[in-house]
């Protein structure tokens, strides 16, 4: 036995008893034998590529995908490996969104088992045991890969927009504040923000309930999941170890073969280094990293990831800036002036590092329509609509992703978060703030394409507040 066996061969029981009924889809095995056959599998396990034409070993998971695309289409709606049974576990474009998890602390984790048996189906139905989704880099790679644009595809789908270049919300200044947040709660909160941002952004179908029809929805999908696997395998952050987070159970989703299957969200933790593997790429100004580990190395990490942490979000000071507001849609809105910078002093000038500061908005509902996106700017009074996104008093970008009136939609639209500490920061550091200075927030409408479907729309906002939190609490 080498090295790597082991050094895996002492936790082989812990792992299965933990796993229950979807150890078999974990080793990406249909036999798994004895351990040294389950840690063959997990040492082979297949790669998620990043989608980008100029990557040629993804061409051949394109293919595969395309092939995966025809035959889950060709199968009866009744069949739960079916196109629109899997799209359906997410949502629909008629109803909104069904079983799916958005603005709740199981966003990462629910999307990650979505992903995974829906990836087993796909090698299934096609026979190909190494297949792995490819992931949607829109950080590094803003066009979308040809294969989805050609109308006589399976992969094409009618889209608004095919191209993130220039689009802020997926820009590295908006990235690289939420991968350096070390707290899991408000890492996976505020990464929900380019994820809301590109559904609208795609639109049709993918800005809807429905999204998961849109076979770009797995690849953009894989790229939330990307980041999570940035920010926890290469960055070295901890998940929660949270009980009742790792406890949650999911019983509907179907393995390959369309047998059900039960997953914990603590289980979804180990999917990356168990399942499949991530082919690393630059997120923001986060560069690529080749992982080569030894075996006491994979087995260290293994451990980390296993026992996370007690994260939990703590607010140390908490700032009203308006609660049960109206925005029409066509207007900035400005709430009156929030607190002076000196409350916040130790944050904006480093002596308190380790805090950070976030803007939560919530609307007190679902808008009627939309098909647009709420800038986030801070001390700038003349924020508009033509007020660029490189302008150093942006913020951020909130949008509505999902279907109006659908089913979940108060849970899927109601709070963001937007961590606003580097403009602040910066604002102070170029002498644009001082401790006297008040924090204003504006908040501005902009249409997702050119032009507002319902321009008399107007958002009830139900609080908007400014959070300083530590950025990740052990235990205190």
């Amino acid at each position: 036995m080498d090295p790597f066996l082991n050094a895996h061969l002492p936790q082989r029981r812990g792992f299965l008893k933990g796993l229950g009924g979807a150890a078999l889809g974990l080793v990406v095995a249909s036999s798994l034998g004895g351990c040294e056959s389950l840690l063959e599998a997990i040492r082979n396990r297949p790669v998620r590529r990043r989608l980008s034409p100029t990557n040629a070993p993804v061409q051949v998971d394109v293919q595969t995908y395309r092939a995966a695309v025809t035959a889950m289409q060709a199968l009866p709606a009744a069949d739960p490996r079916s196109w629109a049974a899997q799209a359906a576990i997410h949502g629909t474009v008629a109803g909104g969104f069904n079983l799916c998890q958005h603005h709740t602390a199981h966003f990462l984790s629910w999307h990650r088992a979505f992903l995974f048996y829906f990836e087993e189906i796909c090698r299934n139905l096609t026979g190909v045991k190494s297949f792995a989704l490819p992931y949607w880099n829109w950080n590094q790679d803003p066009q979308l890969h040809p294969a989805f644009l050609d109308p006589m595809s399976p992969l094409f789908h009618p889209r608004n927009s095919t191209s993130m270049a220039g689009f802020a919300p997926v820009s590295a200044p908006t990235l690289d504040p939420i991968l350096d947040d070390a707290n899991f709660l408000t890492f996976s909160s505020t990464l929900e923000s380019p994820h809301d941002n590109v559904h609208v952004r795609v639109g049709q179908d993918m800005a809807s309930g429905g999204s998961a029809i849109d076979p770009v929805f797995w690849m953009h999908h894989c790229m939330i999941d990307y980041c999570w696997n940035k920010w926890n395998i290469e960055l070295g952050n901890d998940n929660t170890n949270d009980p009742t987070w790792n406890g949650t159970t999911w019983n509907y989703f179907v393995q390959g073969d369309g047998n059900p299957t039960n997953v914990t969200a603590g289980i979804t933790t180990l999917m990356p280094l168990l399942a499949y593997r991530y082919e690393s790429s630059a997120v923001g100004t986060h560069p690529a990293q080749l992982l080569a580990l030894s075996a006491s190395e994979f087995a260290q990490l293994r451990r980390r990831i296993e026992a996370g942490a007690p994260v939990k979000l703590e607010v140390r000071q908490r700032f009203l800036l308006a609660e049960a507001a109206s925005q029409p849609i066509g207007k900035p809105f400005t709430p009156p002036p929030g607190p002076r910078a000196s409350a916040v002093t130790g944050m904006l000038t480093q002596l308190d590092p380790s805090t950070n500061a976030f803007l939560s908005v919530e609307y007190a509902r679902f808008p009627e329509a939309a098909d647009f996106f709420v800038r986030v700017f801070v001390n700038l009074p003349g924020a508009d609509a033509s007020t660029p996104t490189d302008d150093p008093h942006y913020a951020g970008s909130l949008a509505f992703f999902g279907t109006p009136g659908g089913q979940h939609e108060q849970m899927h639209g109601a709070t963001h978060l937007v961590n606003v500490t580097p403009v602040l920061r910066a604002l102070m550091q170029r002498g644009e703030m001082s401790d006297l200075s008040a924090i204003q927030v504006q908040l501005v409408a902009v249409p997702a394409n050119g032009q507002f479907r319902r321009p008399d729309l107007v958002l009830q906002l139900s609080r908007i507040e400014l959070l300083v939190t530590p950025v990740i609490v052990h235990g205190q």
